[in-house]
């Protein structure tokens, strides 16, 4: 069973309350992003982040292109491209404050004078900001980067127009309303992340979305990597269909891989015969649709990573493994600031 003793045996540094308080940290991120002031009207916009901080400009992004048609660019790089100008805002997401990737990024937006604006929980990208009068998002500390995803998406949102801010809050009833369905208590057969979790165990996950929920097959594979320990990997439809299905269909190893397929109940007619065909075409290996639900574009994304959080989270707890360490990211970061080549 997938229980709260079962939790509580393996998830040493209680993660599980992190995934409980999704709903609740949209809202607040949203309240201290608007505090700040609606920066990022009609003009274009560049996120530059990594890793847990980056994947909230990337899934605002892909909701903002496609319900508003904004220009929003998520950059998970040191470097800015060359068209990023004096006349462009560039937010700088980094939770700890001290990615060293996110504060290259962002000194060479000084240096081509853009505006800029910082979101982190401290660090050196506060003391940049602080320092130069920029405005800066100051989010609560304490936390792992994954597990501050609702602070910095709400942080983020309310950089926009009010009426971001009101979709926003309106998807929130539905992180609530599916956060109720997920947490331990839940018995394994009602609860959809312990059922994904159990299928998920033995089998290495390849997550496809369209480029609306690229983001979000992402935000799932990075979590079944950070949580679970496993290897997982996200693709884009349609265009994974014009290389990776001949390796689904003529690799005898793919039938140690799993296929899942974000869908969408808006989805277009293309994608829906594109989504079902590719589906079909995988069935030689495992495959599993996970059909978003809610009430809005912003609240299916939403909810749908609420789910897969959680899904890594019970993968996680199956295979004994607490959920929390990342020390291999730790190595990396160690050697990058010590310059070694």
């Amino acid at each position: 069973m997938l229980d709260d003793a079962a939790v509580r045996k393996v998830d040493r540094s209680g993660l599980v309350e992190h995934l409980k308080s999704l709903p609740d940290q949209v809202p607040r991120g949203l309240q201290l992003g608007t505090s700040v002031g609606p920066l990022a009207v009609n003009r274009r916009v560049v996120v530059v982040g990594m890793g847990g901080s980056g994947i909230a400009g990337a899934v605002l992004g892909a909701w903002l292109t496609a319900e508003k048609g904004a220009a929003l660019a998520a950059i998970h790089d040191s470097r800015l491209p060359p068209w990023v100008g004096e006349s462009d805002l560039v937010v700088a997401v980094s939770y700890s404050g001290n990615t060293l990737e996110t504060l290259a990024a962002t000194r060479e937006a000084m240096a081509r004078g853009c505006d800029l604006v910082g979101i982190a929980s401290g660090g050196t990208l506060r003391d940049l900001c602080n320092g130069h009068g920029l405005p800066y998002v100051a989010v609560p500390p304490g936390l792992m980067p994954r597990s501050a995803f609702g602070y910095l998406f709400g942080g983020l949102a309310g950089l926009f127009d009010p009426t971001v801010g009101t979709e926003v809050r309106n998807a929130v009833s539905a992180l609530k309303k599916r956060g109720e369905k997920l947490v331990p208590r839940v018995p394994d057969a009602k609860n959809p992340a312990k059922v994904l979790a159990r299928w998920l165990k033995a089998r290495t996950p390849i997550i496809y979305g369209t480029p609306t929920y690229a983001p979000v097959a992402r935000r799932w594979a990075a979590e079944l990597n950070e949580n679970a320990k496993v290897l997982a990997w996200a693709s884009v439809l349609p265009e994974a269909d014009h290389n990776e299905l001949v390796g689904w269909a003529e690799d005898p190893a793919a039938k140690k891989f799993a296929a899942i397929l974000l869908r969408d109940p808006s989805e277009s007619d293309t994608d829906k015969a594109m989504m079902n065909a590719t589906r079909d075409l995988v069935r030689r290996s495992d495959v599993e649709e996970v059909k978003t639900d809610g009430p809005t574009l912003l609240a299916r994304m939403l909810t749908t990573i609420q789910l897969g959080d959680w899904t890594s989270f019970y993968v996680a707890i199956l295979r004994k493994v607490d959920p929390t360490p990342v020390a291999v990211i730790g190595k990396l970061k160690e050697r990058l600031a010590r310059g070694e080549p």
